[in-house]
């Protein structure tokens, strides 16, 4: 038997993923997201497997990128078009009201490339006054509640990708285990 039959043969016969440890954390990845909100950032950053997350790691191959989209509904249009009215007649005595689906995005980028996506939508309704400040991005106190949520599901759901697991098992291979 020759050599090179022989490391197929043992090659083959390893099981898949043995390299890869379920605590092993990601490299060193950038973060990028559509909303200037730490508390997301640091749930993600607590939990071990994205202890390696950076917002100021400029030019990282690896990036997790959060985005989020207000998508309006088919009744949404036409309680927005006729809340608008109603507020822009009265000058404002009356609040404006906006229904739509919310939808947030967490995407893997390896290269340039989406290696994953985790996708969380849920329909709000968001009554605001045209003349106040508002500090939730216009997703109300109760969906930006549910966007910090997200960040819980997301971490649970990046445990079982198969994708992000190939991933820390190629950098282990070529670069030895990382450390948290």
């Amino acid at each position: 038997m020759n050599f090179h039959r022989f490391l197929a043969l043992t090659l083959a016969l390893l099981p898949v993923g043995l390299a890869h440890a379920d605590d092993a954390p990601l490299p060193a990845m950038g973060y990028v997201g559509s909303l200037q909100d730490e508390d997301n950032y640091d749930l993600v950053k607590a939990e071990p497997m994205f202890s390696k997350l950076n917002k100021d790691l400029v030019g990282s191959p690896v990036v997790l990128r959060v985005t989020h989209s207000l998508e309006p509904t088919g009744g949404g249009k036409a309680v927005g078009l006729a809340s608008a009215i109603f507020a822009g007649g009265t000058l404002g005595l009356l609040p404006l009201v906006l229904n739509q689906d919310l939808v947030v995005y967490y995407d893997i980028i390896v290269n340039g490339t989406v290696l994953t996506t985790f996708t969380y939508r849920r329909n709000i309704t968001v009554s605001t006054n045209i003349w106040s400040k508002d500090t939730t991005h216009g997703l109300g106190d109760t969906g930006l509640a549910w966007v910090k949520g997200t960040a819980r599901e997301f971490v649970t759901a990046a445990h079982h990708d198969q994708k992000l697991a190939d991933l820390v098992d190629e950098y282990q291979f070529y670069f030895g285990a990382t450390k948290p």
